[in-house]
């Protein structure tokens, strides 16, 4: 954890506008994730403005600070799991009324890659891979939380 907030600190002071971008969108995704999973296990009826269940937006938000701290650990591998977050984010607002959230979670992500010089983009797997979790984050949002609304008809 020492390592992450140091890392934080020192792009925050020293680092480069590459490094502060890239950082800045880890460590948001990371408090976001915090937020959620408080929310999901602290106001689950809040989950209802975002078309979600209290359980899923808790593992959600565990994903979420899970992956921006990979991110801040290890920006090779961290960079797929934070696609997952953004392609999650960018479901979840699509299937919610705040849908210029999608903007947002996928300039995010955009932004990381620019600006995270060493990320291996030559490479074609690593590219697959990171689109893969990208469409993994939107499957399982769109499949494994399905539709609260469609849940509460059913009971």
């Amino acid at each position: 954890m020492a390592g992450i907030v140091n890392k934080c600190m020192a792009a925050l002071l020293w680092g480069s506008i590459d490094e502060r971008v890239s950082v800045g969108c880890a460590a948001m995704t990371l408090m976001a994730g915090v937020a959620h999973t408080a929310q999901g296990i602290l106001i689950p009826a809040s989950c209802k403005d975002m078309n979600l269940q209290p359980w899923f937006m808790t593992c959600a938000g565990l994903w979420m600070a899970g992956s921006g701290a990979l991110f801040l650990h290890h920006e090779v591998l961290g960079f797929p799991f934070m696609a997952a977050s953004m392609g999650g984010a960018a479901a979840t607002a699509a299937m919610s009324k705040e849908k210029p959230a999608i903007l947002f979670s996928s300039a995010a992500l955009a932004a990381m890659a620019y600006t995270t010089k060493s990320l291996p983009f030559a490479e074609w797997k690593f590219i697959v891979f990171s689109v893969a979790m990208w469409l993994f984050g939107v499957w399982g949002r769109v499949y494994v939380n399905g539709d609260v609304e469609e849940g509460e008809k059913k009971d």
